[in-house]
């Protein structure tokens, strides 16, 4: 089979790969036929994740279908599914509470071990999930970086006539996006890219603008999902007083904090990670209604042969999500 693989940061290369041994009681057999490429991937690429492990198959975002199938596992051959690509232990303390999403024991693959960017690929059955027959594969693949923006946008209270404000319109600013214009919100979209606006503005009716033009305008709810300093500091700017901030962005900078606003203004942060599996049936959910519209944030779908390009369009920051056909 054939596999990416980065022996050190920047060397990615595309190689012949075992296939897969023999299929254990607890799981599946899949034949990948999507990925998606993220941030955290492009990341893991530029060697700027300290926890990331190498030589490394990266990737974790994948639609694939199951051909052979473990006695314990429900899901049948022939059936499409996307795998669940953070493991938990199910038995510490989040876990039993629900909160596999900051398990003790979460491990994420493609970052500190192993991803899924490969033809085929073994499975335990829990970390996979169906995918309806009405829900085409270039929406299939949306259904994991969707279920961060779905679990991250439960936390505030959106509803229609809510101001929200997104801060930075990369994969999932643009899901938070529509997501908030299915709630009925008044969005506002805010990125130093103005190419990102051209996807922003065929989500539905959203007004854009830089970062340097919100001026003294504030926000009920504010959605800070570019992770750099400028743009967290800018969301405790914005936002009204009782209102909410959504953390989704992640930088290791250090950032003020403006204790006097947020305390004396009961000003609510949400920090956000990742999802648990309720959250991804919720964003099959959305897939299933065709009110909701989040086909523009799909920019390409590319060969597995033309993964170099696939990654440097990705860096150049100027599309929304690639995906690798395999």
């Amino acid at each position: 089979m054939l596999e990416l693989y980065l022996n050190r940061p920047e060397e990615l290369i595309l190689r012949d790969a075992p296939a897969p041994g023999t299929v254990k009681e607890n799981q599946a057999r899949i034949r990948v036929t999507h990925g998606g490429i993220c941030g955290s991937d492009l990341r893991v690429y530029k060697g700027s994740i300290p926890y990331a492990t190498y030589p490394l198959r990266p990737g974790h975002e994948v639609l694939g279908v199951v051909v052979e199938a473990g006695n314990e596992v429900r899901h049948k051959v022939g059936t499409r599914v996307v795998v669940e690509p953070n493991t938990f232990c199910g038995e510490c303390d989040y876990c039993r509470r629900g909160r596999t999403n900051i398990c003790e024991q979460k491990t994420p693959i493609g970052v500190s071990a192993d991803g899924a960017f490969a033809q085929e690929l073994l499975v335990e059955g829990k970390y996979l999930v169906s995918v309806p027959d009405e829900i085409p594969d270039e929406l299939a693949i949306l259904i994991e970086p969707l279920s961060v923006t779905v679990h991250a946008l439960k936390k505030a209270a959106i509803s229609p006539g809510t101001s929200v404000a997104v801060l930075g319109c990369g994969t999932e600013g643009l899901f938070s996006i529509a997501l908030a214009l299915f709630k009925g919100a008044r969005v506002t979209a805010v990125d130093v890219n103005p190419r990102k606006f051209d996807v922003a503005k065929q989500l539905g009716d959203v007004r854009v603008l830089h970062p340097g033009e919100i001026g003294d305008e504030l926000f009920d709810v504010v959605v800070e999902a570019a992770g750099v300093r400028s743009s967290i500091e800018q969301s405790m700017r914005i936002v009204r007083p009782g209102g909410e901030i959504v953390a989704i962005g992640i930088t290791g900078e250090p950032v003020e904090y403006p204790v006097m606003k947020i305390v004396r203004s009961e000003v609510t942060i949400h920090g956000s990670i990742i999802y648990t599996l309720e959250d991804w049936a919720d964003a099959i959910g959305y897939l299933q209604d065709p009110r909701f519209n989040i086909r523009p944030i799909l920019s390409k779908i590319m060969p597995l042969t033309e993964y170099q390009q696939a990654f440097a369009d990705a860096l150049s920051g100027d599309y929304a999500k690639i995906v690798l056909r395999f």
